[in-house]
């Protein structure tokens, strides 16, 4: 599904060129749960923007799902952003008064003018159940809830467009070791039942045992990784 082929990153900062990335090549296979672990400055929040089509590359190529979106333009990475790829964050970026199925339904909204308003909610119900929220919730403001039932949410939000990839940076970051299993766990699910592709950014080994696979980076290079028995 994913391929990165020799991938490089510089950011020119005035007259000081600053190299992130110094040749990456990572292969993901669809279906697959990877955590790319590394400390910070190690390069791996780089590799998810990118994966994410949210930076660009300096070069090298990157495949997604065979084709190379490497050189593509914004408006082509966008609509690919929306229809295939999920983000889940550290920071939840709810709004806080209003609805969860509401907070579920806005990238609906944005996206997707031909739905219905029951069609949006149909839709978003289904993503919270698949994040594991319970329906009495619903709607309750996202202030109302705890951190934990806020990142499900969050999860239900990058579910709703029915994307094959899920990239989550940091998702448990702000939760306790009780909540953040319980979130892990709802990926573990999302993977095993649903056969979503789960990329996790991590610098917790704690967090990475949940994956399959652990990709660690090192100073802008994959430098080891490790399959899950």
């Amino acid at each position: 599904m994913i391929k990165l082929e020799n991938i490089k990153k510089e950011y020119v900062m005035g007259e000081t060129i600053l190299e992130v990335l110094h040749g990456i090549n990572l292969n993901i296979k669809k279906g697959e749960f990877v955590a790319i672990m590394g400390h910070s400055g190690s390069g791996k929040s780089t590799i998810m923007n990118i994966l994410g089509l949210l930076d660009k590359l300096t070069s090298g190529k990157y495949f997604l799902e065979d084709k190379d979106v490497s050189k593509i333009d914004e408006d082509t990475q966008s609509h690919i952003r929306a229809d295939k790829i999920g983000f889940v964050f550290q920071s939840f970026n709810l709004l806080p008064r209003t609805s969860v199925l509401r907070n579920v339904m806005l990238p609906l909204i944005y996206r997707t003018k031909h739905l219905s308003e029951e069609e949006r909610r149909v839709k978003a119900g289904a993503a919270l159940t698949s994040a594991g929220f319970p329906e009495d919730k619903w709607e309750n403001n996202s202030n109302q809830l705890s951190g934990g039932q806020i990142q499900r949410v969050a999860i239900a939000r990058a579910l709703v467009n029915d994307p094959s990839i899920i990239l989550a940076d940091e998702p448990t970051g702000n939760l306790d070791s009780k909540t953040s299993d319980i979130v892990l766990k709802t990926f573990q699910e999302l993977n095993r039942n649903e056969g979503r592709t789960i990329i996790l950014i991590t610098h917790e080994h704690d967090v990475a045992k949940y994956a399959s696979r652990t990709i660690y980076i090192r100073d802008g290079l994959v430098e080891s990784e490790y399959y899950k028995i």
